[in-house]
C-alpha cells in the first residue's frame, strides 16, 4: 500500500521490511533490447575500423529473438536513410553487432559481425532507432541529431563511437545514458556480460551518520563500503520505478551551509519489495554508490536489507527554504533531505510533462529567456549573453513526479500528473507561477537537481496531496485578440505543417502511434504532417478555432502544405491553401486567400509561406511575388510578398512579407553552431535577412509603402538576422510576451518588423499566448497517448507557435463600422451565407460520399468548386 502523507512532523511508525539485492536493468521497463553502441567512421581517414557499426545489448536473463526488430539510420537531420532488418539471436545478458557499410580507407574488420547491414553511418552526428512493428524500441542520437532520447549524446569523429556507459543502464536520456570514446565493438560471439560483481568490500566502519557517508564532496568517500545507519523514512516510492525510499537522521532539520555535509540519503531496494512506510523509524544496512555520472551523481545506498528500529531521535522539521541556491556546495549540503520552499517559482519548462511527468522551474516570477532575446551573440565568456546562459543553467531546478516511468512507451495507462488530478484537466503553463503546498525531497537524479514529492505523484493523485499548487492562465489569454486596438491588424501563424494530403497516402510513409497503435502523425515523410483523416480533423479543427479567433485583416501562414511539391503538379499549389479557408468559412470566418503568382521558383519545399485575408476590410493590389532568391534555395521557404488596400479606401494600401527561415537544426552549407547562443545556420539566415531586403528595393513601387515584414524567421531578438534587419530600416515590433519554448527558454522566433511608414501608423500589438507555454500533451499529434484524453478542438496547442498581431490605422477616417460590429471581426453577412451554405451542402450530401469522391479523384476541381461556392 501506498501511504502519502505531507506533515511537517514525521511520526514514526513500526513496518516489516523486506529486502532485494537485484541489480539495476537497462531499459526503463528491464525488458527488452537497447541499443548499447554506433560507430559512424568506418573506412574514413584515421578510423580504427573498416566499417561503420551498432552494436546491441540484451539486459534481460533469457536469449531474445530478433526477428521482426528493424534498426533505422536517420541523418542528423532527420532524414531516413536505411533501414535493416534483424534475425537471429541475441543471447541473455550479451550482446549483438550489427556490421554497416565500409569506408574507402582499409582499416582493422569488425570482430565477426552478427548481421550485415547497407547503412552509411555519420561519423560525427546521427540517429540510429530500434523499432519492432513501427514501434520505437530504443533511440541514440548524437551530434547534432534532431530524433534523440532526452537530449543527444556528444558528438563522434572517425575514431570514436557513442556508447553506452553501463550496459545496465537506461534512463530515455541519451547525454546520460552515453560516452564518447574508442570504439569497442561486441558481438554474440563474444563472451556474454554478466552483471557487474559486487566488489568485495572494504573492512566496515560499522554503523555511521548519514552525514558521515554524505562527506562534504561531490561524491561520498564510502563508496563500495558497507555500511549500517538509521533514521526516518522521509519518502517512499514502492512503485513508478524508483525503488526504494529517502533516510534522513532524526533530530536534523536546519538551514545548511556551503560544505556542511547533507543529513538525507536514498535507500534502493530494487524492483518487487517492500518499502518502508514515510515516518517510519528504519536501520539500514547497504553498499555506498553514486548512481548517475561523475560530478552529477546521487549519493545512495544499494544492496540494502532494512530492518524496523526504534529510537530515531526526534521527528524531521522540513528545512525552509526560499529558492534552491546555485552553489553547487550548497547544493550538495542538501541532497536527500526534506526541504520546504517558500519563495517564488515558475514555471520555464513543460516538455517533459508528456513523458516523464516533470517540469523545470525558475527561481523567481517569471520563466528564464532566451539570452539572445536579450542580449546580442557572442562567444565571450564574460559577455552578457553567455552570462545570462550560465546563470541560468546554474540556477533551473526540476520538479519530478517521484517516478521513472515513460508515459509515452512503458506507461500509456497511468494518467499523466499535474495536468490530470483526479480526473480534473488544468493546464500547467510555462510562465506559470507555483507554490509548494508540501515538502519535497531534494535530489540528484539523471544528472539534474530537483525537487521529489514524498511519494510517487500520477494522474489519479488528488490535487491536495500534490507538492504545489497554481492557477491556469489559460483564461486570461483567451481574449487578448479582442484587445488589440486599430481599424487594420497583421499577424502571422504558424500552422504546424498543415497537409490536406496525408500520410496514409504516401507509400512507405512511416507514422507515430497512440496508445493503442493508431496511426496519428507522420514520421519524416514528404507529407509532413497528419497521417490519418481522424488525426487530421483533430489538428483542422484547432487551426480553424484560432484563426478566426485570432481575427486579423491580414494573415500570413507559415508551414502550410505546398501541394504542388507534393503532387508534382503546378496547378494544384493553392490545393491545402484552399481547403483550410474553406473550412474557416464554413466555421464562420470571411477569409480569402491570395493566389499562387503565375511565375513559381524552379525548387520548393513541401511547406510554404501563404496569405489569407478578412475580404470585408481588405483586398490584393496586384499579384503576389514570391522572392526566389539563391539564399533560400533547397534550404528555407522562399518569401511571399503582396500590396493589399483598404476596401473602403484604395489609397490605404500597405504590402506585407511574410518569411520562413532556415531552423537553427540541421546544418546547411556548413553553417554550424558557433556557441555564440544563435545556434546552427545564424550566417545563412543573415544572408536570407539580406535577401528579404535586397528584393524588396529591387520593387520600385513599394518604395514609399508601409512594409511589413513578418512571420517566423527562427532567430530571436537580438540575433544578427534580426538585427540585420532593423539595421535595413525597420523597427521590431514587441509584442510584449515570448512566441516560442524551446529547451525550457522562452523566446520570440516570430516577429512582425514595420518600415518607417508602417511604424507610422501602429497602435498597439501583443503576443497571443495560446501555443508555445502549453504542454505538447495538448496537441493533436498526442491525441490517446495517455489514457487521460487531453485533446479538445480548441485554440490551445494549435500549433507550437504563438502569433504576434499587431493593431495599425491609417491617418484618414476609417470606414463607419456596422453596428455591433468589432473592428477587424471576421463575422460578416457572406461569412453568414458560407456557414448556411455549408449546412445545406452537407444535407443535400456534398460533405458526404460525394465530396470524398470530389476530394480524392478531382483534388483540383474540388479545391475550385469550394472557392467558388464560398467566393
Amino acid at each position: 500500500m501506498i501511504i502519502r502523507r505531507h506533515t511537517t512532523a514525521l511520526v514514526a511508525a513500526a513496518a516489516t521490511i523486506a529486502s532485494l539485492t537485484t541489480p539495476v536493468l537497462a531499459t526503463p521497463a528491464g525488458d527488452n533490447v537497447v541499443i548499447s553502441e554506433a560507430y559512424g567512421g568506418g573506412g574514413n581517414t584515421g578510423a580504427p575500423y573498416s566499417n561503420d557499426f551498432v552494436e546491441l545489448y540484451n539486459p534481460t536473463n533469457a536469449p531474445i529473438d530478433l526477428t521482426g526488430f528493424q534498426l533505422e539510420y536517420y541523418s542528423a537531420s532527420g532524414n531516413l536513410g536505411n533501414t535493416t532488418e534483424l534475425s537471429g539471436t541475441i543471447p541473455a545478458l550479451g550482446y549483438f553487432l550489427v556490421q554497416m557499410s565500409a569506408g574507402s580507407n582499409a582499416a582493422q574488420a569488425l570482430p565477426s559481425p552478427d548481421l550485415e547491414g547497407t547503412a552509411s553511418m555519420g561519423g560525427k552526428a546521427g540517429t540510429v532507432k530500434l523499432t519492432k512493428g513501427g514501434a520505437a524500441i530504443d533511440v541514440l542520437g548524437w551530434g547534432t541529431a534532431t530524433i534523440v532520447e532526452g537530449t543527444a549524446a556528444g558528438a563522434t569523429d572517425n575514431t570514436t563511437s557513442a556508447q553506452r556507459t553501463a550496459p545496465a543502464t537506461d534512463t530515455d536520456n541519451n547525454a546520460a545514458d552515453f560516452t564518447i570514446a574508442a570504439p569497442t565493438p561486441k558481438g554474440s560471439g563474444q563472451a556474454t556480460t554478466e552483471p557487474t560483481p559486487t566488489p568485495t568490500p572494504e573492512p566496515s566502519p560499522g554503523n555511521v551518520t548519514i552525514a558521515e557517508i554524505q562527506g562534504t564532496g561531490d561524491t561520498s568517500t564510502m563508496v563500495d563500503q558497507t555500511v549500517t545507519t538509521k533514521g526516518f523514512v522521509t519518502a517512499a516510492y514502492p512503485e513508478g520505478g524508483f525503488n526504494g525510499f529517502y533516510l534522513q537522521t532524526g533530530g536534523t532539520g536546519v538551514a545548511k551551509q556551503a560544505g556542511e555535509a547533507s543529513d538525507g540519503i536514498f535507500a534502493y531496494q530494487g524492483r518487487d519489495t517492500v518499502v518502508p512506510a514515510v515516518g517510519a523509524c528504519v536501520e539500514v544496512s547497504g553498499l555506498v554508490a553514486e548512481f548517475g555520472d561523475a560530478g552529477k551523481s546521487l549519493t545512495q545506498l544499494k544492496n540494502v536489507t532494512v530492518a524496523e528500529a526504534t529510537d530515531c531521535g526526534e521527528a524531521i522539521k522540513p528545512v525552509e527554504i526560499d529558492t534552491m541556491p546555485a552553489d553547487p556546495a550548497l547544493r550538495e549540503a542538501y541532497e536527500g533531505m526534506l526541504v520546504l520552499p517558500k519563495g517564488a517559482y515558475t514555471v520555464t519548462n513543460n516538455y517533459n510533462l508528456n513523458t516523464f511527468g516533470s517540469v523545470d522551474l525558475a527561481a523567481g516570477a517569471e520563466a528564464y529567456k532566451q539570452a539572445t532575446d536579450l542580449f546580442e551573440p557572442s562567444t565571450d565568456p564574460n559577455s552578457e549573453v553567455q552570462r545570462e546562459m550560465a546563470r541560468q543553467a546554474a540556477e533551473v531546478v526540476a520538479l519530478d513526479d517521484g517516478r521513472s516511468a515513460n508515459y509515452m512507451k512503458t506507461d500509456k495507462e497511468t494518467p499523466l500528473p499535474y495536468i490530470s488530478q483526479a480526473g480534473t484537466i488544468k493546464s500547467l503553463r510555462t510562465g506559470d507561477g507555483v507554490t509548494f503546498q508540501h515538502p519535497v525531497v531534494f535530489d540528484q537524479r539523471y544528472g539534474a537537481w530537483g525537487y521529489q514529492p514524498t511519494a510517487p505523484v500520477t494522474g489519479a493523485t488528488a490535487a491536495a496531496e500534490l507538492p504545489i499548487t497554481w492557477t491556469d492562465s489559460r483564461a486570461s489569454v483567451l481574449d487578448v485578440p479582442d484587445t488589440v486596438q486599430g481599424d487594420f491588424s497583421i499577424a502571422s501563424f504558424n500552422v504546424l505543417n498543415y497537409f490536406t494530403s496525408l500520410g496514409e497516402d504516401e507509400a512507405g510513409c512511416q507514422f507515430y502511434t497512440d496508445k493503442d497503435g493508431n496511426p496519428i502523425s507522420t514520421n519524416y515523410c514528404n507529407v509532413r504532417g497528419a497521417y490519418s483523416t481522424a488525426a487530421f480533423k483533430d489538428q483542422q479543427a484547432k487551426i480553424v478555432a484560432a484563426i478566426n479567433k485570432l481575427n486579423v485583416s491580414v494573415l500570413g501562414l507559415e508551414e502550410i502544405e505546398n501541394t504542388a511539391t507534393v503532387t508534382g503538379d503546378p496547378s494544384r499549389r493553392d490545393e491545402a491553401l484552399a481547403t483550410l479557408v474553406f473550412e474557416l468559412n464554413a466555421a464562420g470566418g470571411n477569409w480569402e486567400f491570395v493566389k499562387s503568382p503565375a511565375k513559381l521558383p524552379g525548387s520548393e519545399d513541401f511547406i510554404r509561406t501563404a496569405f489569407i485575408y478578412d475580404k470585408d476590410k481588405v483586398k490584393p493590389v496586384g499579384d503576389s511575388i514570391i522572392f526566389d532568391a539563391a539564399e533560400f534555395t533547397g534550404v528555407a521557404r522562399q518569401p511571399l510578398a503582396q500590396e493589399f488596400a483598404s476596401v473602403a479606401d484604395d489609397s490605404q494600401t500597405f504590402v506585407a512579407i511574410v518569411n520562413h527561415f532556415k531552423s537553427k537544426g540541421s546544418v546547411a552549407h556548413g553553417d554550424a553552431d558557433m556557441g555564440d547562443g544563435q545556434g546552427a545556420n545564424a550566417n545563412l539566415r543573415v544572408e536570407q535577412s539580406k535577401a528579404v531586403l535586397r528584393e524588396l528595393a529591387a520593387q520600385t513601387k513599394w518604395a514609399d509603402k508601409p512594409v511589413f515584414i513578418m512571420g517566423d524567421l527562427n532567430s530571436y531578438a537580438k540575433e544578427t538576422a534580426v538585427t540585420t534587419l532593423v539595421d535595413g530600416g525597420f523597427t521590431l515590433i514587441d509584442g510584449g510576451s515570448e512566441s516560442y519554448q524551446f529547451g525550457g527558454r522562452l523566446g520570440s522566433l516570430d516577429h512582425v518588423l514595420a518600415n518607417e511608414a508602417a511604424n507610422a501608423l501602429i497602435k498597439d500589438a501583443k503576443v497571443w499566448d495560446i501555443n508555445a507555454d502549453e504542454s505538447v500533451a495538448f496537441e493533436y499529434s498526442r491525441r490517446n497517448y495517455n489514457a487521460v484524453d487531453f485533446y479538445a478542438p480548441d485554440v490551445f496547442r494549435s500549433s507550437d507557435h504563438d502569433p504576434i498581431k499587431v493593431g495599425f490605422s491609417f491617418g484618414a477616417p476609417s470606414k463607419p463600422e456596422e453596428p455591433g460590429k468589432d473592428s477587424g471581426s471576421s463575422s460578416s453577412s457572406t461569412g453568414s451565407s458560407s456557414s448556411i451554405l455549408a449546412l445545406i451542402l452537407g444535407a443535400v450530401g456534398i460533405f458526404g460520399g460525394l465530396e470524398y469522391v470530389l476530394r480524392t479523384y478531382f483534388p483540383v476541381q474540388y479545391a475550385q468548386l469550394k472557392q467558388q461556392l464560398f467566393r
